[in-house]
């Protein structure tokens, strides 16, 4: 009976030669959203097509730090598309991350159908005025801490 004296799943395999993962690039000037950089403000779409018409747009500022946007827009075939946006500043590195949710016309009823249920749940079960009165406090030392270390708390 032979063995072999290599085993590729052992501890003692033979390092791989491949070259380390680079480090994902980032545009300057670019806002990076979901792990990709996006091109700067007024550059023209990498992939040629028309920038989709705004037909309606409205956000709000969180107590925390994250904004919330609601976007609808027309699409080349004349189609709407529903488009539901937080965006976060990293402290860090200042970048600004931002998650998207599309829905397209077609769904838009059975969204809103889901959205009105979820509603009614959350109405008649509401958070507990202990948990609500706690979450203010912490909101209120967090934009207290923003300040004193000369952030704004519109972050």
């Amino acid at each position: 009976m032979t063995t072999s004296t290599r085993n590729a799943g052992s501890i003692h395999a033979k390092p791989s030669n491949r070259p380390a993962a680079r480090p994902p690039v980032v545009r300057r000037n670019a806002v990076k959203t979901n792990g990709r950089a996006a091109a700067p403000a007024g550059a023209a779409p990498a992939n040629g097509k028309p920038e989709q018409k705004v037909l309606f747009q409205k956000l709000f500022k969180s107590v925390g730090p994250r904004t919330y946007a609601a976007q609808i827009k027309e699409l080349a075939n004349g189609n709407h598309l529903l488009v539901l946006t937080e965006a976060k500043r990293d402290t860090q590195t200042g970048d600004v991350r931002k998650n998207k949710l599309f829905v397209f016309g077609e769904d838009l009823s059975a969204f809103f159908r889901l959205l009105h249920e979820t509603a009614t749940f959350i109405r008649a079960n509401p958070l507990p005025e202990e948990i609500r009165k706690r979450r203010e406090k912490y909101w209120i030392k967090k934009n207290r801490e923003a300040r004193n270390n000369g952030q704004s708390s519109d972050e």
